[in-house]
């Protein structure tokens, strides 16, 4: 308890102002999902972020397996503040996103959990943020992937529309990032066929890449429409990986996480890391067009 009153006193004391100065150059961002059970994935995958260089840490969804609906549920405490509270005693911030376990209860409770941490960013379950010329798109996919959300698609679809229209002149790279992927070379489901018709239309061809959770496994899927998807997701396991991934393309159920820095103002170079060994277990580049609009 004593631990617990510590860290949530440096998360409240603490101020961003040194990481949103920074140079975009400078900031190494690191991207985690799914490691909402108390496992030894869990605890390898925190330990590996806590020694890591991470600036600042993408969660991306599935916050707890079976979700919160309140500011100080004992769930949260288990599950999120006690794995992560070497990583937020080293005053690392946290971007959060909602996942479908999130849905089980309440997943706009984040939004108060991020009033009372400002080490976690949490402004709504869909939100922008910018590191000067690299803009980050963050989705709610879950009220895509079930059809008893449908009413709260057109709400998401004409904020996004409007978000893209205001930075699209001010983004040199862009980044989308979200809980479920558009599609898989593991035995990991795709995408429903409603949320694949959102991702299709309003996000693949748009952003220079595109990172999720939810399967439970490493991988870079290549590109599609100029778009990168990327899944980080290996904080819980099994994840489905195949045998060989098919050519070009990279998929593992090893625990780790994805590592990305700016090279230069558009372009990208990422890796994904071990979090036993520490080793890369793969990494490439690329090279940004920004926000690119197309007729709807």
């Amino acid at each position: 308890m004593k631990l617990l009153k510590a860290i949530i006193l440096s998360i409240f004391l603490f101020p961003l102002n040194h990481i949103l100065s920074k140079e975009n150059e400078e900031l190494v961002f690191c991207f985690v999902g799914d490691a909402g059970e108390v496992t030894q994935s869990q605890t390898e995958v925190t330990q590996a972020l806590y020694e890591s260089d991470c600036s600042l840490i993408w969660y991306l969804g599935d916050i707890t397996q079976p979700g919160i609906d309140k500011v100080d549920d004992p769930e949260f405490v288990e599950r999120f503040l006690n794995p992560f509270n070497k990583i937020l005693g080293n005053k690392i911030p946290f971007y959060l996103i909602v996942g479908n376990h999130d849905y089980k209860k309440d997943p706009y409770v984040y939004i108060d959990i991020a009033k009372k941490y400002p080490l976690l960013n949490h402004p709504n379950n869909y939100y922008t943020k910018k590191f000067g010329d690299l803009c980050f798109f963050a989705l709610d996919t879950t009220i895509f992937d079930k059809l008893y959300l449908f009413y709260k698609r057109w709400g998401h679809i004409n904020w996004l529309k409007s978000s893209i229209e205001e930075q699209k002149e001010d983004c040199k790279f862009s980044i989308a990032v979200a809980h479920h992927p558009l599609f898989s070379s593991g035995d990991r489901d795709s995408a429903s066929p409603q949320l694949a018709i959102f991702l299709e239309s309003y996000v693949f061809g748009t952003f220079d890449i595109y990172i999720t959770g939810h399967n439970h496994v490493l991988a870079d899927e290549g590109d599609r429409k100029g778009t990168t998807q990327l899944i980080s997701a290996a904080a819980s396991l099994p994840g489905g990986s195949p045998e060989k991934a098919p050519e070009g393309k990279f998929n593992v159920e090893t625990p780790g996480y994805l590592r990305l820095v700016m090279e230069d103002s558009d372009i990208a170079s990422y890796k994904f890391i071990d979090a036993k060994t520490k080793n890369i277990l793969w990494s490439k580049s690329k090279e940004g067009s920004g926000v690119r609009t197309k007729s709807r």
